[in-house]
């Protein structure tokens, strides 16, 4: 799917209460449809509608819904269609198992997903009515050394330099508990962000994650930060291998 401005949309004020910004219409639209299986209306191997049909059923774009989609079959809620035509709601038989995690002893991976969800979320909200420009300089640095990492498929120096990138926001944050944490249980976090590199898959992907929370955080919007945030912390626990049901 083409690039696309994560903070414009071209629907109609239909969902009721949404921010103007496609964050809050692509967040509304991911839960209206996980609400949706969740109640049965859509169940497990269901064939989604047509885009077209399901875009007007939830008042949307078409672009929107595609965002939509795109999140759930990361966080693999949905699944291609044998021969790729269309999609289907997963199954419990399509979550991954996770690789070897070497900390299962003291934590399991997902009750680290689901606080870093918590807590790096909450980070990149208060990064986004504190920052300056040059800490948005840094970011932007971090970045570039993530994607070049990728194009190089260098897995340490992108795993090292995702780290880098969470735990810069967390100092922009300016709270202190959180960045000793962070600092004091590194070895785990990254660990967590290593999972992912060695599982097939784009790596460009969680880069493009990064760029959203980087771009939320420029624009001084703490929700759009910490909700492409806490998206791209689910979009890596599903690319470390948490199934569905355990993904925060």
């Amino acid at each position: 799917m083409p690039d696309l401005d994560p903070f414009q949309d071209t629907a109609g004020p239909a969902v009721a209460g949404r921010r103007p910004f496609a964050v809050g219409v692509t967040q509304a639209t991911v839960s209206c449809l996980q609400q949706m299986i969740k109640d049965g209306q859509l169940k497990p191997g269901d064939r989604l509608p047509p885009e077209r049909d399901l875009a007007q059923e939830l008042s949307v774009s078409r672009t929107t819904l595609r965002e939509a989609l795109s999140i759930l079959a990361t966080i693999g809620q949905i699944t291609a269609a044998p021969g790729g035509r269309g999609l289907l709601v997963a199954g419990a038989t399509d979550a991954r198992d996770t690789a070897s995690w070497r900390f299962a002893a003291r934590y399991s991976l997902a009750e680290v997903y689901q606080f870093r969800h918590i807590a790096e979320s909450h980070a990149a909200q208060l990064a986004a009515i504190r920052r300056t420009d040059a800490d948005l300089g840094e970011m932007r640095q971090s970045i570039d050394l993530l994607r070049t990492a990728a194009h190089a498929g260098e897995l340490d120096a992108y795993a090292r330099a995702d780290f880098e990138f969470h735990h810069i926001i967390l100092r922009i944050s300016g709270n202190r508990l959180l960045i000793d944490i962070h600092r004091t249980f590194a070895g785990v976090v990254l660990e967590s962000q290593r999972l992912p590199t060695r599982r097939p898959g784009p790596l460009l992907h969680a880069v493009n994650e990064h760029e959203r929370v980087l771009q939320a955080i420029a624009m001084n919007d703490p929700d759009g930060a910490g909700y492409y945030m806490r998206t791209h912390i689910s979009m890596a626990g599903s690319r470390a291998g948490l199934p569905p049901a355990e993904l925060p």
